[in-house]
């Protein structure tokens, strides 16, 4: 009861309250909003990375899938190994892969050719190597593969 003749008493303060809520509220929508209003703007690259064995030996494979709202075009994708980019030699050929959403595109590099790389660069063992792709706008994702030494000697 006491309660209830304070509020009556300090329609000022209860006013405040009422006030400072109301622009909580609206701050909360207009964030909500601009977030939404982004989403179909949104670009994401997912990177991953396996091993493969074929009749030409034995490999690492690099996909990049786009797991954004809008079409992605990788420019480059391949393997960084200390500042250097390994790029597959067919995708120099083909150019630009466009990734609508959902899409995914892989490419295959043989550890002998990667052994070679690393020996005429005198890339030390205990480097890191990484799955790298670059889009047109010049957004760099990166995924760590390993060590150089754990990933040349799979074989």
């Amino acid at each position: 009861m006491d309660f209830i003749e304070w509020c009556n008493n300090n329609m000022g303060f209860a006013s405040l309250l009422l006030s400072a809520l109301t622009l909580f509220v609206s701050a909360l929508a207009i964030i909500v909003s601009l977030h939404t209003a982004k989403l179909p703007y949104k670009k994401n690259i997912l990177i991953s990375t396996g091993s493969y064995i074929s009749s030409d030996g034995i490999g690492i494979h690099v996909t990049a899938t786009n797991i954004g709202n809008r079409k992605v075009k990788i420019r480059k994708m391949g393997i960084l190994i200390d500042n250097i980019v390994y790029v597959d030699k067919n995708a120099l050929i083909n150019g630009h892969f466009d990734l609508n959403q959902g899409d995914e595109t892989s490419h295959y590099f043989r550890l002998d050719e990667l052994k070679k790389l690393t020996e005429a660069n005198k890339i030390h063992s205990a480097k890191r190597m990484m799955a790298f792709a670059e889009d047109t706008e010049g957004k760099k994702y990166k995924k760590n593969i390993g060590r150089v030494d754990n990933i040349i000697n799979l074989n």
